[in-house]
């Protein structure tokens, strides 16, 4: 009976007590003054929705990268995905492309499911969704996730033949496919997932370095074959302590990054974020969803253009 319930024991439930994102007294301010909210504000939130909901008539597929583990790659993965989710009307899908662990599944409170092996052996350039479904796991009434390696390390049989196998023409289902990937932009999987990517979201720290680290990576797809997708890029900063916004300084970095084309974000701290647990959208801060439907926008814009 013990072995049944540590079996059963997930991250959820080693929280001591979940938190939102804005303190109390900032969500009251907040709701206090959402009456004289300025229209610029207004005006670009509505922007960033048109773009969120705008038609495709072919699925795109969103790229998410981060230049080091711990970045929060897959928690924007988690957000965006969700975003789009929430104000589409056609399916969505979470991949899973990190063979490393990734915490993706974490993220959206996704089960141990069948692994992106498991349809790179079956034919779906002629299957129905209806036989695919089965593979997915439903989160709503317009999402689906698949966690990729199913939680083994480096030997799920996860690389570039399998995502071109099975990760491409699944994408062909939904209307907006996001596909979390592991670590760097250097691989052979990641190459597979770049050049099959209609835009880029790439993540990492607001540090100098992380600033660093990103402009790195991009002059490595700069100067090669996946060089098309840099200026689909939008390059997320993000802070992982209150005091992060202060380490970097994102105005100049944007300006910096629009010489290639490039855009960029910053997601502040988010202390529901800073859990580590399944991502409950109703406890975010304000600022985050602002932010994750903005990114969502931009990634899209993106994927459309050109």
């Amino acid at each position: 009976m013990a072995d049944q319930r540590d079996a059963e024991l997930s991250a959820d439930d080693l929280l001591k007590h979940d938190v939102h994102g804005d303190p109390l007294l900032r969500r009251i301010g907040r709701g206090a003054a959402r009456p004289f909210r300025t229209s610029p504000d207004v005006q670009a939130l509505a922007e960033h929705g048109r773009w969120v909901q705008h038609p495709v008539t072919t699925g795109r597929r969103i790229a998410v990268t981060g230049i080091r583990g711990g970045s929060g790659k897959s928690t924007v993965s988690a957000l965006i995905s969700s975003v789009f989710a929430r104000h589409r009307q056609d399916r969505v899908l979470a991949l899973d492309v990190d063979p490393e662990l990734g915490s993706l599944p974490l993220r959206l409170g996704v089960p141990a499911g069948r692994p992106l092996a498991d349809l790179a052996r079956a034919d779906l350039r002629t299957a129905s969704f209806a036989e695919v479904e089965p593979y997915l796991t439903r989160l709503g009434e317009h999402f689906w996730a698949l966690p990729g390696s199913q939680g083994a390390v480096a030997g799920a049989g996860l690389d570039a033949a399998v995502y071109q196998a099975a990760g491409l023409p699944l994408s062909r289902f939904f209307g907006v496919t996001v596909a979390d990937c592991g670590v760097g932009v250097h691989t052979p999987l990641h190459h597979a997932v770049l050049a099959g990517a209609h835009a880029q979201v790439m993540v990492t720290p607001a540090t100098p370095e992380g600033a660093a680290s990103a402009g790195r990576a991009l002059d490595f797809l700069s100067a090669g074959p996946l060089a098309r997708v840099v200026p689909r890029t939008i390059v997320v900063f993000t802070a992982h302590h209150p005091q992060g916004r202060r380490t970097v300084d994102v105005a100049k970095a944007r300006e910096i990054l629009h010489d290639v084309g490039a855009e960029a974000v910053f997601l502040d701290h988010d202390r529901h974020l800073a859990a580590g647990t399944r991502m409950d959208p109703a406890r975010l801060a304000y600022a985050t969803r602002v932010t994750a439907i903005a990114i969502a926008a931009a990634s899209l814009h993106r994927a459309l253009s050109g």
